[in-house]
């Protein structure tokens, strides 16, 4: 691989990842597109970007198929991320062998609780017959190495899911949008999250597309705004080699933004800043 891309110590598993990571979504779950997705992963993994992130709801598994082709050949060379949004125990079970046998692979590196939004959906994972026994059974079997959660929704939600369980990561979104939300997870959850030292990966950081282009912000703006912040990998989703290689070029000659270009950028965003958080915010 050429590696020349910056990593950062993912809080306590103490992998180095790199500070850019694959998200699976889009061009990366159209399997009239297999050919160029697959090429996409593959250049991917070939720049240093080795943390690939799918999940089982990208395609209804077809992500998970196109990164298993993807990586044959590779995968020991892969950090391998996947998800489920089963919240009962049978449901997550059938779930992880299912993307076991399409990521064409006997173990998983990370294995995230999908966008947990509500406070119901927590009560049900950790009820008698909910997933995180199943979460924590995988675990104990070495089927997964990691346990993480993800959400998009709402802050206090993933806060008490990190409360009730000894996650190694967590995936949440983070752009100059964010923070104007009513339901942000710029302030207080990142501060909480950062104490409890696991590994910190964002999402959103091209505000679902919204927030790049003219008279908006560039990708590397964008990056670098995220990655100024003390989070450790930002997953985001390429929908062509040319956008790839800018994201790779972006994390290459990243340099941190001091507060007070944060704080300019986010001023930038004010007048459409709800357009765009809220959109994922409103996602289940």
């Amino acid at each position: 691989m050429k590696n020349t891309i910056p990593t950062r110590r993912y809080g306590k598993t103490g992998i180095q990842m790199p500070v850019l990571a694959l998200g699976g979504a889009g061009i990366l779950q159209d399997l009239n597109r297999r050919q160029q997705a697959v090429a996409i992963i593959r250049e991917a993994v070939e720049s240093g970007v080795y943390y690939l992130d799918t999940a089982v709801q990208y395609g209804n598994g077809t992500s998970e198929t196109i990164f298993g082709e993807a990586i044959q050949g590779i995968r020991d060379q892969v950090f391998l991320s996947t998800k489920s949004a089963q919240r009962d125990y049978e449901g997550a079970w059938r779930d992880l062998h299912e993307s076991l046998r399409r990521l064409r692979t006997d173990r998983i590196d990370q294995w995230i609780v999908h966008h947990v939004s509500f406070p119901h959906e927590v009560d049900r994972l950790f009820s008698p017959n909910g997933a995180m026994k199943a979460f924590q059974r995988a675990k104990e079997q070495k089927l997964v190495r990691y346990l993480g959660v993800s959400g998009h929704n709402d802050p206090r939600v993933l806060r008490t899911m990190l409360e009730r369980f000894p996650f190694d990561m967590v995936l949440f979104p983070l752009n100059p949008a964010e923070p104007y939300h009513p339901r942000t997870f710029a302030r207080e959850f990142l501060e909480f999250a950062l104490q409890k030292g696991i590994g910190l990966a964002v999402m959103k950081v091209m505000g679902v597309g919204r927030l790049v282009g003219e008279g908006r912000f560039t990708v590397s703006e964008l990056f670098r705004y995220a990655l100024s912040h003390p989070v450790h990998t930002a997953v985001i989703l390429p929908n062509s080699l040319r956008e790839l290689r800018e994201l790779v070029q972006a994390a290459r000659e990243f340099r941190p933004l001091s507060q007070a270009a944060r704080q300019a950028l986010e001023e930038r965003t004010k007048p459409f800043a709800l357009q765009v958080a809220g959109i994922y915010h409103q996602w289940p």
